[in-house]
């Protein structure tokens, strides 16, 4: 089993992603520490048209900048949402606008966040970032809203792309586990790889 913590990149939705530089620390420190396995340290984005903090877009300068324990290499991740990236016509100039290639970053890992409308349209960015050297991975959103056998044909067409692992999103907290099951089992028809989950706790069933 592969852990990934996200405090900062999920937890930067309530003060705009501008954490206090000893905060930083520590929490790097404490990850370091708890040897996770990956660092989703914020997310990538072009958009700027309101004021947020620096891991609103974890630049590669920006993350250069931070004390990064020497357990933490090749472990930092970022995301970017789906919507910046949809239009197949101008994916991979928005993407050369936000990636260096891994030889020149210290972000190892780079997830995909997107709606169901959004994801077949997003799947061809995982080539562009592979070649470029990073891991890649999906993050499927609001799935308890999916029928079941849409879940896993979504699921089939990402097995043509270079993906190290699919993920899904309780995005609203809302599934107990037996509506999980049914959701991992639609996701194992279809896929192949590793599937990992991202849960929010509204009903205090996220860690059963």
């Amino acid at each position: 089993m592969i852990s990934l913590d996200c405090t900062l990149r999920d937890g930067g939705y309530y003060n705009n992603w501008d954490f206090e530089p000893r905060l930083v620390q520590d929490y790097l420190n404490a990850m370091d520490s708890l040897q996770i396995d990956f660092v989703e340290i914020g997310f990538r984005t072009l958009k700027n048209d309101s004021f947020k903090g620096g891991f609103a877009y974890s630049t590669d300068t920006f993350l250069n900048h931070l004390n990064i324990p020497s357990g933490l290499n090749d472990k930092i991740g970022v995301m970017i949402n789906g919507s910046e990236i949809v239009n197949v016509k101008t994916q991979t100039n928005t993407l050369e606008r936000l990636f260096n290639p891994k030889s020149k970053s210290l972000v190892s890992l780079v997830r995909i966040a997107c709606h169901v409308h959004e994801f077949l349209n997003c799947l061809p960015a995982a080539k562009w970032l592979k070649k470029q050297g990073y891991l890649v991975g999906y993050n499927l959103m609001q799935v308890a809203d999916c029928p079941l056998d849409e879940v896993t044909l979504l699921a089939k067409a990402a097995n043509s792309y270079p993906i190290d692992v699919l993920y899904f999103a309780d995005s609203m907290g809302s599934l107990n586990t037996t509506q999980l099951r049914k959701i991992v089992s639609a996701f194992q028809k279809g896929w192949k790889g590793p599937l990992g989950i991202h849960t929010h706790d509204n009903m205090g069933q996220a860690v059963n």
